[in-house]
């Protein structure tokens, strides 16, 4: 009995360490201890260090691999911003703030004298120049013109967190940081003044879900995780974190990962509980990019950027609808993020008698996927109709590696005229545009001609082979000579013929 319960503990043993470490991240930049990381406009990531040696580093691949674009001074590069034009801010602490207007090639400084002479912990890049700066011990600092100038808003407190609402782009949020003055500050008059505290703990993350919910992480006694569902004016305690956390992001289900003492915590249940995910050193700033997660690792020891790939994140399907606008069935549909997509197969089967198996799938087109995408995308397809019936549709997801998933079917029931049909040009009188359109019943050769008062041919529009179903010609009277008068037009497809009049006026 004493051997059976050993052998189970040790079997227990063997699946926890097991599931500790299924969650694998890869070091890049060895050697250096980071604290900032952030993602820009274009998908360019960002890295500054903190400690020697020091740096700010650029990556285009998605962290992949990195290029040290600036390496001098003495300071730690605390947080890293961009504004509508692309423009780069470094909050470079006693240095100030360090900008480059051409994707990291050259930096300058706007020194620290702007802000009172205090170190600058954050910054935040807006629209139309606009720049926000939070300073130890000074508040914040407003620019209007890509920080040329400044104007303080805020004073007093230590400001180590700046965040624009995904919503409301007239709110704006801060979050302070020290002994006493600590808290959540916010504006509704795009940054002009600031209100708060409106929470009572250190704000070291501001998070927000596409919905609106608000989120504070930060280094207060039992790291309380705060949430906000009326845009940061009240607050209630929804978990803890297991240590101070210093940076936070969301992953594309909107999980929450927080990055402090003890490593990395992954919150599945909206902050109400977190775990370690299996990155234990000290890390500060963390962002989402991608399926990708990316943290700044402090010490040269074990500093770096980690990353960890999600491979379970699906293509997640916003809608999937279709209407029938007379000659085509439209498919329209969205994405709200995307993981190796190669793209869409869309299938349809028609079912014009119930005798008839609807479920007969075959492919009408591809729509080409965007691969690995965070921001929401919208599709869409054109299917001609030549019969009325009802038709059903699907999307077959593929991803890149081949894997692929059915979407829900739609149905569209279409009724096209049993007869033919010359339908009046519009407009009419018309100069110098007008378009002819007309119905067909059968496939057949359609002609189309154009004569004079006297009945003499003018012109022929068309003289093909085309399917059933509703055709339309834009006549241009340029291309062919015409004078103002009186004209006709004249559909023949098979026995039917039919002549309506048109005016041009010149």
């Amino acid at each position: 009995m004493k051997s059976y319960n050993f052998l189970l503990t040790v079997i227990l043993i063997f699946i926890s360490v097991d599931f500790l470490f299924s969650q694998t991240w890869i070091r890049k930049n060895e050697g250096f201890g980071f604290w900032s990381i952030e993602k820009d406009n274009l998908g360019n990531i960002y890295a500054g260090t903190s400690g020697t040696p020091r740096g700010i580093f650029k990556s285009t691949d998605g962290g992949e691999t990195w290029t040290n674009v600036y390496l001098t001074g003495s300071t730690n590069y605390l947080e890293i911003s961009f504004d509508s034009s692309n423009n780069v801010y470094v909050a470079a602490s006693s240095a100030g703030v360090l900008k480059s207007t051409d994707g990291g090639a050259t930096f300058t400084t706007i020194p620290a004298s702007n802000f009172g002479g205090n170190s600058v912990n954050t910054v935040l890049g807006g629209p139309n120049g606009i720049l926000f700066v939070g300073v130890t011990s000074g508040g914040i600092y407003r620019s209007t013109d890509f920080g040329n100038t400044f104007t303080q808003v805020l004073s007093g407190y230590s400001i180590v967190s700046l965040a624009y609402d995904k919503i409301n782009p007239n709110y704006v949020y801060a979050g302070s940081s020290s002994t006493t003055l600590n808290g959540f500050f916010r504006s509704t008059d795009g940054g002009l003044t600031f209100n708060g505290p409106l929470n009572s703990i250190n704000v070291w993350e501001i998070l927000q879900k596409q919905h609106g919910t608000l989120f504070t992480l930060g280094t207060s006694s039992g790291f309380p995780v705060q949430q906000s569902t009326d845009y940061g004016l009240t607050w209630t305690t929804v978990g803890n974190t297991p240590a101070a956390i210093r940076g936070a992001c969301l992953d594309l289900l909107e999980n929450i990962y927080a990055a402090g003492n003890g490593g990395v915590y992954k919150s599945t249940n909206g902050g109400v509980s977190f775990s370690n995910f299996n990155l234990t050193f000290s890390s500060n700033k963390i962002i989402s990019y991608q399926n990708k997660i990316l943290v700044a690792v402090a010490g040269t020891t074990n500093g770096g950027i980690y990353i960890y790939t999600d491979q379970s994140i699906p293509v997640e399907l916003k809608y999937f609808n279709a209407e029938f606008n007379s000659k085509y069935v439209v498919l329209k549909w969205s994405t709200a993020t995307e993981l190796n997509n190669k793209g869409f197969e869309i299938e349809s089967c028609f079912f014009s008698d119930k005798s008839v198996n609807k479920y007969d799938w075959h492919t009408i087109g591809f729509v080409e996927g965007k691969g690995t995408t965070t921001e929401p995308q919208t599709y869409l397809f054109e299917d001609r109709i030549t019969s009325s019936g009802k038709y059903y549709y699907r999307l077959k997801q593929i991803d890149l590696d081949g894997t692929f998933n059915y979407s829900d079917e739609i149905e569209v029931e279409v009724n096209l005229p049993e007869e033919f049909k010359l339908y009046q040009n519009y407009p009419n009188p018309f100069n110098p545009n007008t378009v002819i359109s007309w119905y067909s019943p059968i496939d057949g050769i359609q002609t189309l001609k154009i004569y004079d008062v006297l009945g003499n041919e003018v012109s022929t529009l068309v003289n093909e082979f085309k399917p059933a179903g509703k055709s339309e010609y834009t006549l241009n009277v340029e291309d062919l000579g015409l004078s103002s008068g009186v004209y006709f037009y004249k559909l023949v497809v098979g026995d039917f013929t039919e002549i309506k009049k048109m005016i041009l006026l010149q």
